[in-house]
């Protein structure tokens, strides 16, 4: 410099980030700095909006003086409490909606409960098993085929006791030695007889395999053309 009485004003400004938001600052609390002595008035700078002032600081300001060797200085923090608290809650509100949301569980559909009825002795399923190994006609054919093809008709005429017969799936069972051996009940087991089954059997069991359970009480086949 050719005089030392000259002076070099640098701007102080707090950056910002791409979201707009004000960065920490490395030094917190400066708005402008005032520089004093016997050949300059006060000037003051303002770190918002780059205007300066002279003789008076603005209302809504703080200012703290400091001496560093023979260079006093004044800094003045012109931000605006409200402003800060507002950008404060701004930040936290989109904070709170970036949180990860919870998904919901989708309600799934419950099976039918089943009321199930004690077994009497040497009537569970494995004493069934054991049966259907040997017993020589648990469907009561009496030498007839049991592929042959039976009308809804001739189904709904066997509801005596030791032959009932109901349709499953498309095939004919007798359904009375089965009766004291079935888990829900002989009631339960009665609705099914004359007739077609196939929707009551999958509300309540239909993962159960049937075709193998009954396989001895097959007596024919539906025949759906009648």
């Amino acid at each position: 410099m050719d005089n030392d009485n000259d002076f070099t004003f640098c701007q102080v400004g707090s950056s910002v980030n791409q979201d707009g938001f004000e960065a920490q600052e490395l030094v917190p609390g400066i708005g402008g700095i005032t520089i004093n002595d016997e050949f300059s008035s006060e000037v003051v700078g303002n770190g918002n909006g780059g205007f300066l002032w002279k003789g008076k600081s603005p209302n809504n300001s703080t200012s703290k003086e400091a001496t560093v060797g023979s260079l006093s200085f004044k800094v003045i923090d012109t931000s605006s409490p409200k402003k800060s608290n507002e950008l404060s809650r701004q930040a936290a509100t989109e904070d709170a909606g970036s949180s990860v949301k919870v998904p919901q569980k989708s309600a799934t559909r419950k099976p039918v409960a089943r009321a199930k009825v004690p077994f009497e002795k040497g009537y569970s399923q494995m004493d069934w098993l054991k049966l259907t190994q040997t017993h020589p006609d648990l469907a009561g054919l009496n030498g007839q085929s049991n592929k042959r093809l039976i009308s809804m008709n001739e189904v709904k005429q066997h509801r005596m006791e030791g032959s009932m017969w109901t349709v499953l799936k498309g095939r004919v069972y007798n359904l009375s030695p089965y009766m004291k051996f079935h888990p829900g009940g002989v009631d339960m087991l009665m609705k099914a007889v004359g007739k077609d089954c196939t929707s009551l059997f999958n509300k309540y069991h239909a993962w159960v395999n049937a075709e193998f359970l009954l396989e001895k009480c097959l007596v024919g086949t539906l025949d759906d053309s009648q």
